[in-house]
């Protein structure tokens, strides 16, 4: 089978989760002898094709930005990635799926597929209307209406929790039998790596609480930070660790300011594969205090790091985490919760040691990517079968 997969992240290329997710994906799929190409924005200081873990990438446009007219680099990326399709397909003898992830490549995703006739399967990471907690702005509700118009034309829809799949059924008007939940991964091999000079010296001692993500509204940092103060009466050794970036910077530097914690707080800014590890496997408790959250894999990189972790209880963190076995869990936007909970896993060891226990077993009998690697060429077949009906 040869699978044409459009992406808009991939390594070095990375804002969120979705780049690590096709990583992972491209690779696992590549050892179960599928062919994989994938068409991703061209990055600095990397090749514009490259064979890497048995995967084929190939890199065109210009790099994607987080400021700019990110509309016009959007249409652009998608033509680019559309004539890169229809080379590719030349040279290999055809592909048998397409499979787009998110809006910013549906452009090129259904393009593809109607031009050579093939399944669309696409995979919605994340919605417009979730991100934003409803829909404000004519740029927000154009960005819906290309999520619908991606989610009704493809054969097969993937989403990767009971949450997500309520959420793109009723936001779209999709058949619940056209979506498929597959999980999201996580390898631990990928957290062995550590820097042999880090930016941030951390001793083992130090109680380091950490966040890592977008510092977006729907992260729900800000609500950690005004935890903290509490965390601090208790705690008073106790250390922030905020890895990424985002427009929300400003807000929580001035938060910060006004609750006297500004000594207390460390920015990483964004973090290589590396850094994030050594982060990982310093902290005391990583925390995930989102609003919004379609998957939650960062809750699964702590697992498979030994750290014990907090999360809102929402989304596919909440079914990710079993409150009081594998985790804790916390009411979305309490601050009062989420201090308590900080400060039970910074004092007390034995329940922070049962937590990390039962998280790496859920890391091995639950979200293996070999598993969801075989689940994904199940939907290519799926689809590959519906598509040929529909010919028929």
């Amino acid at each position: 089978m040869k699978v044409l997969i459009f992406s808009w992240e991939y390594p070095p290329h990375m804002v969120g989760g979705l780049g690590q997710h096709v990583f992972d994906l491209s690779r696992f799929l590549a050892r179960k002898q599928i062919a994989v190409h994938i068409i991703t924005p061209r990055v600095k200081g990397s090749p514009d094709y490259q064979a890497d873990n048995g995967v084929y990438i190939h890199r065109v446009g210009s790099p994607a930005k987080d400021e700019g007219n990110f509309k016009s680099w959007t249409f652009t990326f998608n033509s680019e990635a559309i004539r890169e399709a229809v080379r590719i397909s030349a040279s290999i003898g055809g592909f048998d799926i397409v499979h787009a992830h998110d809006w910013l490549v549906a452009y090129a995703g259904r393009s593809v597929a109607k031009i050579f006739e093939i399944p669309l399967v696409t995979t919605i990471h994340a919605t417009e209307h979730g991100r934003n907690l409803g829909l404000h702005n004519r740029m927000q509700n154009e960005i819906n209406e290309i999520e619908k118009n991606l989610a009704l034309e493809a054969q097969k829809i993937i989403c990767c929790s009971k949450y997500m799949k309520e959420e793109i059924c009723s936001l779209f008007g999709t058949s619940k039998g056209n979506v498929k939940i597959i999980p999201n991964g996580v390898d631990p091999d990928l957290f062995i790596n550590l820097p042999d000079k880090p930016k941030f010296k951390i001793a083992d001692n130090d109680k380091v609480v950490f966040f890592i993500g977008r510092l977006v509204p729907e992260k729900g940092v800000w609500h950690l930070i005004k935890a903290f103060p509490q965390v601090l009466y208790k705690v008073p050794d106790a250390k922030l660790y905020i890895g990424g970036k985002g427009p929300m910077k400003y807000t929580l530097d001035k938060l910060a300011l006004e609750l006297d914690i500004a000594d207390r707080i460390f920015y990483t800014g964004f973090l290589k594969e590396d850094m994030r590890n050594y982060l990982y496997h310093k902290a005391k408790v990583a925390v995930f205090p989102s609003l919004y959250e379609p998957f939650g894999i960062v809750a699964l990189e702590a697992m498979a790091t030994n750290t014990p972790v907090i999360v809102g209880d929402v989304g596919g963190l909440a079914e990710i985490v079993q409150d009081g076995v594998n985790g804790l869990k916390v009411k979305a936007g309490s601050i009062d919760e989420l201090a308590k909970a900080i400060i039970k896993l910074l004092s007390d060891a034995d329940v922070a040691s049962s937590l990390v226990q039962n998280g790496c077993n859920t890391i091995k009998n639950i979200y293996s990517w070999d598993a969801i690697a075989e689940s994904t060429i199940d939907v290519y077949q799926q689809a590959l079968k519906k598509r040929q009906k529909f010919v028929s």
